[in-house]
């Protein structure tokens, strides 16, 4: 039998997925500030927010759609290592959904009650709960039960959009309930919008459908040892000063071709088939050739060779990227394609590409308008071609989803592009942007026309200092 190798004693930390970052690390952080709807009893829903505080300084947190009267867990999501003014901003947009601060063992109580009294009609969690659970504690008599009161008049209570939506449900609650609960069907809503600052959505994702080429089957490299290097375990976070100028100390065009080969290369390797690593295993070898191509990548080949990783799969970016894209590819997009904006644009359009991957492509345009102001005309109606392309494609969500708008529009808030508020409005209108993320319209008008000038929120451009940020961010 083989011997099984030995740990290295001062084994770097290796980032984690989303996934297992919540799976195995979310329970063991310190729970932060917890809020829920006020008027939950009285709407029958309400909103839930969870957050947990990591030694970093940064909060990750989920929030839950709870409906107390019979769907239990309607809708979550989480975000992780936010800092605590982006944390703060999310929860300011839900001042419409009347949350207030409370305990932990109340935001618990809340969640978990309305999940079982669901159950008994035979009506699960939504599916994103199977991630967002693991921000909450384990349901076990560790955390202090409260009574609650669930459903309405001791019954079930079932309030449907329309027809359609009912039907979703009426024949599972027939099933376990017989004809003991009661259901409103409403056809027409009456809540005045304008009044009330709060702007009704439909949430549309986007469904991943790339096909992806036939990647390179053997790598080919003129600077053979940099291979073992980018490849090493103990690397995969970030590479060292030293080891960096090493690398680039390499002619560039040689370089550029190994790492655009490595890139192929890897990309082949884990598109279809991510391997079943333990996290001290992790090769972080894309990311770091991705970041490395910045500094002697091209507009051409180069370029399309990081817009052939942002193709990639949501499995393929959360086991390679986890939550650093903003880090290892806002920069070299900028560097490489601030030129080519034909090609991001080009890009931006494509059908069924991951939404956090297309983020990123919006993300370096902004940089544009940032580190050259002389351009911001330019960038303006960058974005005022792809707002026309969305709502000439909404509501199909393969193109831009509502999480893409909400991000767009956060960019736009970002550089306070007042030139496009008429395109801006016209996006809210289509009920498809998700606000949580941006704000409502009102919100997003505020902000762009109360500030002056340009946020400083910069990206890196040293290579030196984006090592040593993206090996700071990624410690929990």
């Amino acid at each position: 039998m083989a011997k099984k190798k030995s740990k290295k004693k001062h084994q770097e930390q290796q980032p984690l997925s989303p996934e297992r970052f919540l799976r195995e690390k979310a329970r063991g952080l310190e729970i932060g500030k917890c809020f829920v709807s006020n008027d939950i009893t009285i709407c029958g829903e309400g909103h839930v927010v969870v957050s947990r505080l990591q030694k970093s300084g940064k909060i990750s947190a989920a929030f839950y759609l709870v409906d107390i009267y019979c769907l239990g867990v309607k809708d979550s999501f989480y975000r992780l290592r936010l800092d605590e003014d982006e944390f703060e901003e999310m929860i300011d947009r839900m001042v419409p959904y009347n949350i207030e601060e409370c305990s932990y063992e109340v935001a618990h109580n809340w969640i978990y009650g309305a999940i079982a009294f669901a159950e008994e009609a035979g009506i699960k969690p939504d599916k994103s709960f199977n991630l967002t659970q693991y921000m909450l504690e384990e349901d076990t008599d560790e955390v202090p039960l409260i009574e609650y009161e669930f459903g309405r008049n001791g019954k079930h209570f079932l309030i449907a959009k329309n027809k359609l939506e009912a039907s979703r449900y009426l024949p599972t609650m027939k099933a376990h309930l017989g004809d003991n609960f009661d259901v409103s069907i409403d056809e027409f809503d009456d809540f005045d919008e304008e009044e009330d600052g709060y702007e009704p959505c439909t949430l549309i994702e986007t469904q991943y459908s790339y096909q992806h080429p036939q990647y390179p089957q053997v790598l080919n490299v003129e600077n053979q040892w940099i291979v073992p290097e980018l490849c090493d375990p103990k690397n995969s976070t970030a590479l060292d000063d030293k080891l960096t100028d090493r690398i680039l100390a390499l002619p560039h065009d040689s370089l550029r071709r190994d790492l655009e080969n490595l890139i192929l290369y890897y990309t082949g390797m884990t598109c279809d088939h991510l391997p079943d690593n333990e996290p001290e295993e992790f090769n972080g070898v894309i990311g770091l050739c991705v970041m490395l191509l910045a500094e002697v990548g091209n507009e051409d080949s180069s370029l399309d060779v990081v817009l052939e990783v942002l193709r990639q799969s949501p499995d393929f970016y959360e086991y390679h990227i986890c939550d650093s894209g903003a880090d290892i590819f806002v920069p070299t997009i900028y560097k490489l394609g601030q030129h080519k904006l034909d090609k991001l644009m080009a890009f931006a359009k494509e059908e069924g590409i991951y939404t956090l991957c297309k983020s990123q492509i919006l993300s370096a345009v902004i940089q544009i308008a940032k580190y050259q102001p002389k351009r911001r005309d330019e960038v303006i109606e960058w974005f005022r071609e792809i707002i026309q392309f969305a709502l000439e494609k909404l509501p199909n969500p393969q193109f831009l989803d509502s999480e893409l708008l909400g991000i767009m529009i956060s960019e736009l808030i970002e550089i306070r592009a007042k030139e496009l508020l008429k395109e801006i409005r016209a996006l809210f209108d289509t009920r498809y942007v998700e606000s949580i993320i941006c704000g409502n319209y009102k919100e997003v008008e505020d902000d762009i026309l109360s500030l002056e000038h340009i946020s400083n929120n910069y990206c890196l451009l040293d290579i030196h200092k984006r090592f040593h940020h993206q090996k700071a961010t990624l410690q929990a």
